[in-house]
Order: structure tokens, then sequence, then C-alpha cells
């Protein structure tokens, strides 16, 4: 079963594994309106219909450079945030 796992402190963030995205009475009942895509596989558009999407491609492997994302991801992240949705880092 996928789940939705709320971050820690008051912001409206969220993470998940890729199934997460199949839970669509969770991802509104949390109000997410944003999803962050942190992987490097095709996806089926069709699950980001209702939802501005944002993927970083990267390899699950130990010399992937994130950091070098942090400011892209950062923003769009703030941009939910900001906007009063909830967001979704997905992997």
């Amino acid at each position: 079963m996928a789940l939705i796992d709320k971050v820690p402190g008051d912001l409206h963030l969220y993470i998940g594994g890729m199934f997460t995205l199949r839970r669509r009475d969770a991802l509104k009942q949390a109000n997410i309106t944003h999803v962050l895509s942190v992987l490097r596989m095709p996806l089926d558009r069709d699950l980001f219909g209702p939802f501005k999407h944002m993927t970083v491609e990267v390899d699950d492997v130990d010399d992937e450079n994130l950091l070098e994302h942090f400011p892209e991801t950062n923003r769009f992240i703030q941009e939910g945030l900001d906007g009063g949705g909830g967001v979704l880092v997905h992997w």
C-alpha cells in the first residue's frame, strides 16, 4: 500500500513513493497542488494531470549530486507552499 507521509513541522510538505500518486483521495485531503518527482524513469503523465509537476532526473547512486538541484527544487516547493497548497516529493 502506498503511503503519504507528512514531514514533521508546520509546512504542508509530504513524501512518498511513486505509487502515492494513485492515492487521489489522500492527495486531495492533504491539499496537494505540487508534485516533485526525483527519479530517472519514464512517467505516466496522466498521473500528474491535476498537479503542477516538476521532475529532477537523477539516479539512485551514491555519487549523484543532489545539491546542484536544490535551488530549483526549493523554488518549486516554496511556490507550492506560498500558494497555500501542499507539496508531495516522491521518488
